[in-house]
């Protein structure tokens, strides 16, 4: 995927947050590591101008390597958590823990930009850019330009 093909397939899944959010409920993202919080800040950018409201966006660091931030409240809320690629579930498994660990949101959705398939933990991207499923020895890869996302490129190791 290039720039532009990521961008559209923002722009689009910026549409189905849209369509998918509840008028009285206040939206509130979470983006996952750098490359997650990359993907979710230019979704959060769509889905605001779409929207016409203030919508909270957090980076959430699954396994606290990054700055330390508190989760913020959530309970009654709706949550999408964001993250650029989706493999085994085990990263996405951690951020619901953590987050559902103190509150309790009317909703949550996952969104991932790539879905690599091979879960195996019972989670599941509930809107996804992308489906590519990998075979053994190949890896998807977003690159990141300025802190934007510019590439996603599959890799086959040798």
């Amino acid at each position: 995927m290039d720039s532009g093909r990521i961008e559209r397939t923002l722009k689009r899944l910026a549409i189905q947050v849209w369509e998918n959010q509840k008028s009285d409920q206040e939206l509130i993202i979470f983006g996952l590591n750098e490359r997650g919080y990359a993907t979710a800040e230019s979704l959060h950018t769509f889905v605001a101008e779409l929207t016409g409201q203030k919508i909270e966006l957090h980076q959430f660091f699954v396994d606290g390597k990054g700055q330390k931030d508190t989760i913020p409240n959530c309970t009654e809320k709706s949550v999408l958590i964001v993250d650029d690629v989706i493999f085994s579930g085990k990263t996405m498994f951690k951020a619901l823990s953590t987050i559902c660990y103190s509150n309790e949101p009317a909703t949550i959705n996952v969104l991932t930009l790539v879905d690599r398939g091979h879960r195996m933990y019972p989670i599941q991207s509930s809107l996804t850019g992308i489906e590519v499923p990998t075979k053994f020895g190949e890896h998807i890869e977003v690159i990141l330009n300025n802190g934007s996302v510019d590439q996603v490129v599959l890799f086959k190791n040798s």
